[in-house]
């Protein structure tokens, strides 16, 4: 249960992150633009891993 904590705690932490990416982009001040691609999918890798119960 605590390797779950740690998970959301960092899906939380990119969640966070790529919301505030998602507002610079839209105000148009987001240079790196791949950026958004990159946290949705560390996202989603998180999520199936811990879906499947599989460790780092």
């Amino acid at each position: 249960m605590a390797k779950k904590k740690a998970n959301l705690s960092e899906i939380e932490k990119l969640n966070m992150e790529y919301l505030d990416l998602k507002l610079k982009n839209s105000s148009g001040s987001l240079k790196e633009t791949h950026k958004l691609s990159e946290l949705r999918k560390d996202i989603a890798r998180l999520k199936t891993k811990e879906r499947m119960g599989i460790e780092k």
